[in-house]
């Protein structure tokens, strides 16, 4: 039987909740990300009005691939932005510790495919030095910050000298207008509707607080630059509610 709406997720508590020492925090990720994910990407596609596609394609086309190249997908989620990186390029691999969303990632690649999926902790990466070309990762980072450190450096080691980093995260936009709207948007409607779809208000609860908590766009790339990354920036796309980052593993 498929998945219907307001079939309600088990209850789990938000990873803000649970504090922000290593285990508490990501056992609580993963224990949402698994509840979720039966009807993570139908309501993902409506959260985002449908602008998600055009995200997964602008950090594509960032990367700069060609059809020998290897990405990895970290906290790959159900795939989609493996899938997006897989038609540009050789071969994708994607990863999530939640053994769910794997399981469904796995359950939508088709026999052309070129995207494999694996359970793996993003700080704890179990691929060789200098395997892939591209590392990409989709609304992930909010939800490894107490470790963020340890994910950049795995990202940073397993990409290839000359490979590229791609980054979407949510942003608050500067403009006052839609930094309001956005707000409402994210604080009180996205909660009722996530309620409605999946039974639960607590993960879209905790997503508006992990916006709000989250670093600017200048010092997430800070973040990539202390890392290792060379040529970092970032493009600003959603009216300035989400943030595309690059960077660069130097050669030398």
């Amino acid at each position: 039987m498929g998945d219907s709406v307001g079939q309600k997720v088990a209850p789990a508590v938000a990873p803000d909740r649970v504090g922000d020492d290593g285990g508490a925090f990501s056992g609580a990720v993963q224990a949402m990300f698994d509840a979720l994910a039966p009807r993570y990407d139908r309501f993902n596609h409506w959260a985002s009005l449908g602008l998600d596609y055009g995200w997964r394609r602008a950090t594509v086309r960032s990367l700069k691939l060609t059809g020998s190249d290897t990405v990895l997908d970290v906290a790959t989620g159900t795939g989609d932005l493996a899938f997006a990186t897989a038609k540009a390029a050789r071969r994708t691999i994607g990863c999530d510790f939640a053994t769910e969303m794997i399981r469904r990632a796995r359950t939508k690649a088709g026999p052309g495919d070129r995207a494999r999926f694996h359970v793996a902790r993003a700080e704890r990466l179990p691929y060789a030095a200098e395997r892939f070309q591209g590392v990409t990762s989709a609304f992930a980072m909010r939800n490894v910050k107490p470790m963020l450190d340890e994910v950049l450096a795995e990202a940073f080691r397993v990409l290839a000298p000359g490979g590229r980093v791609a980054i979407l995260e949510f942003s608050r936009p500067r403009l006052a207008p839609i930094r309001w709207g956005h707000g409402f948007y994210t604080r009180v409607l996205m909660p009722r509707v996530g309620r409605i779809v999946t039974g639960t208000s607590e993960p879209f609860e905790y997503l508006y607080r992990s916006i709000q908590a989250w670093y600017s766009p200048d010092e997430f790339a800070d973040l990539l630059r202390a890392a290792g990354f060379t040529d970092v920036g970032y493009r600003m796309m959603g009216l300035g509610t989400v943030a595309l980052h690059t960077g660069t593993k130097p050669t030398a």
